[in-house]
């Protein structure tokens, strides 16, 4: 809300700091465990995600590379995505030994909760190319409806 915290005094500028504050913990709590692995050694979130919105469904990305589709696991309760999966670890055999290993393995679990309930039977999750898109349709109760207006 940009609107609070402007034009007031110090008191408000304090609570305004407090409610931004606490917007932040509830959000990194809203967003599950941290992940087993985090990209670029950065203590991420993983897997990244986008999240749209339309009057009717609300669409899902997440780049998750290096795991195929029978490793993720997608669960929908009421308002709440819950993405587990895995990454399993390279086998190059006993006798290779690495130089380098930043890829890192690991099972890893995120949630997110979405403003409104969506249909767990009108959900669809399609994996291409390490992103999975998922489509998650609101409930026709939760859906905008025009209402015509009589006039006489």
């Amino acid at each position: 809300m940009p609107f609070l915290g402007m034009h007031r005094g110090p008191f408000w500028r304090e609570f305004d700091q407090l409610r931004r504050e606490m917007d932040r913990l509830h959000s990194v709590a809203s967003q599950g465990s941290r992940v087993g692995f985090a990209p670029m050694g950065r203590g991420a979130l993983f897997p990244l995600l986008n999240v749209k919105e339309s009057p009717r469904e609300f669409v899902i990305t997440a780049e998750i590379p290096g795991i195929s589709g029978e490793d993720l696991d997608i669960s929908v309760e009421g308002s709440t995505v819950t993405l587990k999966g895995e990454r399993r670890p390279d086998d190059f055999g006993t006798e290779a030994s690495y130089h380098r290993r930043e890829r890192t393995s690991g099972s890893f679990q995120r949630c997110l909760t979405l403003p409104s309930k969506v249909d767990p039977d009108r959900v669809k999750a399609h994996y291409r190319k390490g992103v999975l898109t998922l489509t998650l349709a609101k409930p026709v109760e939760a859906q905008p409806r025009q209402i015509a207006v009589e006039s006489e």
